[in-house]
């Protein structure tokens, strides 16, 4: 199945395929529930669960530290920093427009700016 194809299962379902996902990396580690329990400070019974689609944040946070890959928590989530563009970022106050060249005026007559 497909990711895009997510935003059409049930939340239910979501929370099985990512269950399974870390079970899968779990053991493609050659790890145990106990050994990830364990260093999660949570029972196996607690990681059993998370591995189902149940379980809180919390232990999703301690079993991915558990498997050194917490890091990934925040990619999950894109960083909202504001546009260069929005005057409240603070960055757009650095930067400035380009001056429009003057126009010649009546009493100068219009040219190519090539001539020499």
């Amino acid at each position: 199945m497909r990711y895009d194809d997510l935003n059409t299962l049930p939340i239910k379902d979501v929370m099985a395929r990512f269950g399974a996902q870390l079970e899968r990396y779990r053991l493609s580690r050659n790890l145990r529930q106990e050994d990830v329990a364990r260093a999660a400070g949570v029972s196996r019974m607690t990681v059993s669960k998370l591995e189902s689609g149940g379980g809180t944040l919390e232990t999703l946070v301690r079993v991915l530290r558990a498997l050194d890959i917490e890091e990934r928590l925040l990619q999950l989530v894109p960083d909202a920093t504001l546009s260069p563009l929005d005057p409240r970022s603070g960055q757009a106050a650095g930067r400035q427009r380009a001056r429009p060249v003057a126009a010649p005026t009546a009493d100068q007559p219009w040219t190519w700016g090539d001539e020499s």
